[in-house]
């Protein structure tokens, strides 16, 4: 059974690794039919990635509010790096809270804040295949921190939960339930398996399905998101994109 969305949530441009510029990516979200684009570039201390600094989404937020765009809602948020155990991230309060929306996530080549960070957040996940106490040892960390953060900031969704970067499925899904977080189904990735999404569903955690899209042609590609919530029995009520 197909079924339609009407958003994509987690769309980057040239202004973080992205390979379009704005209005191209904006373009590609109108062709696929959608109501909502949002524009979520990597925070500044994804290394290499990430903007250049984070007034840059303030910038935009302004620039895109003069934009006539018929047929289509354009957000402006943050795609934020966990940069810290304790949940900080690299985008500061009096930024996000101008924009639209803010996403989260755990990546593995971030600027972390301290020596903590640096060795629970980058070096335990680049030795995590090396032995079990390294594994636990991340596992521990990024569920921690991506706890910490849906505590103290406004997280509309975990980015790609899990992407190379092991959690506790359980507790961090619950964690969602309670503070309204969304649990992303990543299109642009495609590495989540519908017994993991199972289990995250059944802690009450609602799902929005994004492509991750870094270029026009992926935009709004999202249908392969609901057909693993699908196999995970996963209901449409509980994915808030789609088109009921």
């Amino acid at each position: 059974m197909l079924q339609s969305f009407r958003a994509d949530y987690h769309v980057h441009t040239r202004r973080s690794d992205g390979r379009a510029s704005t209005r191209a990516m904006v373009a590609a979200a109108r062709r696929a039919g959608l109501e909502e684009v949002a524009l979520t570039d990597h925070g500044p201390r994804n290394i290499g990635v990430g903007v250049n600094a984070a007034g840059v989404f303030l910038r935009l937020k302004r620039k895109v509010a003069t934009w006539e765009s018929p047929g289509i809602r354009v957000l402006v948020g943050a795609e934020a790096n966990i940069v810290g155990i304790n949940g900080e991230i690299d985008i500061p309060a009096v930024v996000y809270r101008q924009l639209d929306l803010l996403l989260v996530g755990l990546h593995p080549y971030v600027l972390p804040r301290d020596w903590p960070a640096a060795r629970d957040l980058v070096l335990a996940n680049q030795l995590q295949g090396r032995s079990r106490r390294w594994r636990e040892r991340a596992v521990e960390a990024n569920t921690r921190a991506l706890m910490a953060a849906m505590e103290k900031h406004p997280v509309f969704c975990l980015t790609h939960p899990g992407l190379g970067m092991p959690v506790d499925i359980e507790p961090l899904a619950r964690a969602c339930a309670r503070t309204g977080t969304l649990w992303e189904v990543n299109t642009g990735h495609l590495y989540q398996r519908p017994q993991e999404l199972a289990r995250a569903a059944r802690c009450g955690v609602k799902f929005v399905v994004n492509s991750d899209a870094h270029q026009p042609a992926t935009v709004g590609r999202l249908e392969e998101g609901w057909q693993l919530l699908r196999a995970a029995g996963v209901p449409p009520e509980q994915v808030i994109n789609l088109r009921h």
